[in-house]
C-alpha cells in the first residue's frame, strides 16, 4: 500500500455504478493508469471537476495491489473550450481513443505526455479541430515507433523530388519502379507538398508542431492519408470524426428552420 502524488491528464472518464467513475489517466512518470474515483459522479463530490474528460489535475492516488484509487485532486486546467464546442470535443475524444489503444498501461511515455498537452492546447483554440487531431494522431504513432518512411523509396531507397505513392503494407513511399508490386487498394498517392507536410509533422518540435498552413487540396490528402495509416497500423477504423461531418450537414438545415418566418 502506498500513496502517490501525480500530475495527470484525464484521457477518459467512464461512469461506474451509480456515483462512481473509472478514470483513465496519462501521467509523465507512469504513462497510462486506470483509477477508480468513488463518488465522483455526485454533484457534491470534490472529485467531480477533476474527473471530467481532458482536464489536467494534481491527483493523490492510493495504490493497493493492482488497484488504484483517487483520494483527492486539485484542478490545474479544465480546457473549457473543448467542453463548449461539440466539434472540438469530438476531435479530442477521437484522439483520446487512439492514445488509449496505442499506449500500454504502466509504461512511462514522457514524450506522449508532452504531446498530449500541446495537442489539447491547440485543439482548444483551433479553427480546424479535425486536422489538428489527425496531425496529433500521426505524431503520436510516430513517436511510439510507427513513423511512416518519407525520405526516399522504402524499397530501393531511390531519392524522390516529386509526388509519389505511399505503400501501406511497407509503411513508406515507393518509386514508380516498385509501385507495380503494390495492389491499387494498398497504396495512396501523395503530392510533394503533402509529403513535405508529413515530414514536418513527424519531425517538428512539439511547440511548433501545429504552426503550419496547407491548401485545401493538401489538407484533403493529409486527412485521407492519416485515416488510412491509422487503420493500417491500429487494425481498426476510427469513425468518430465522421460525426463532425454530420454536424456540418445538420447545422445549416437547423439554421434554415430557425430563420424561416413563422406563419400567422
Amino acid at each position: 500500500m502506498r500513496n502517490q502524488s501525480i500530475r495527470a491528464f484525464v484521457l477518459k472518464s467512464v461512469p461506474f455504478r451509480q456515483k462512481d467513475r473509472l478514470i483513465h489517466l496519462l501521467c509523465e512518470k507512469y504513462g497510462l493508469l486506470v483509477a477508480m474515483a468513488y463518488g465522483s459522479a455526485s454533484s457534491k463530490s470534490q472529485l467531480q471537476a477533476v474527473t471530467m474528460p481532458f482536464v489536467l489535475a494534481d491527483f493523490q492516488l492510493f495504490f493497493y495491489r493492482d488497484r488504484i484509487t483517487i483520494d483527492r485532486g486539485d484542478l490545474i486546467e479544465a480546457f473549457l473550450p473543448l467542453q463548449q464546442d461539440i466539434e472540438k470535443l469530438t476531435a479530442a475524444a477521437h484522439l483520446s481513443q487512439i492514445a488509449l489503444d496505442a499506449l500500454v498501461q504502466g509504461v512511462a511515455e514522457p514524450n506522449i505526455y508532452r504531446l498530449w498537452g500541446y495537442s489539447l492546447f491547440e485543439l482548444s483554440r483551433s479553427g480546424d479541430p479535425v486536422l489538428t487531431s489527425q496531425v496529433a494522431a500521426l505524431r503520436l504513432l510516430s513517436d511510439l515507433g510507427y513513423a511512416p518512411w518519407l525520405n526516399n523509396c522504402v524499397v530501393c531507397h531511390k531519392g524522390l523530388d516529386t509526388g509519389a505513392y505511399f505503400s501501406l503494407p511497407d509503411s513508406g513511399i515507393i518509386c514508380d519502379q516498385e509501385m507495380k508490386d503494390i495492389a491499387p487498394g494498398r497504396r495512396v498517392y501523395l503530392s510533394y507538398p503533402t509529403i513535405s507536410s508529413l515530414i514536418y509533422i513527424v519531425r517538428a518540435p512539439y511547440n511548433l508542431l501545429f504552426n503550419f498552413t496547407v491548401s485545401a487540396e493538401v489538407r484533403g490528402e493529409l486527412l485521407n492519408f492519416v485515416e488510412l495509416y491509422l487503420e493500417e497500423k491500429m487494425e481498426k477504423q476510427y469513425t468518430r470524426l465522421n460525426l463532425i461531418k454530420s454536424f456540418d450537414n445538420f447545422l445549416p438545415t437547423a439554421r434554415k428552420k430557425e430563420d424561416k418566418p413563422k406563419e400567422d
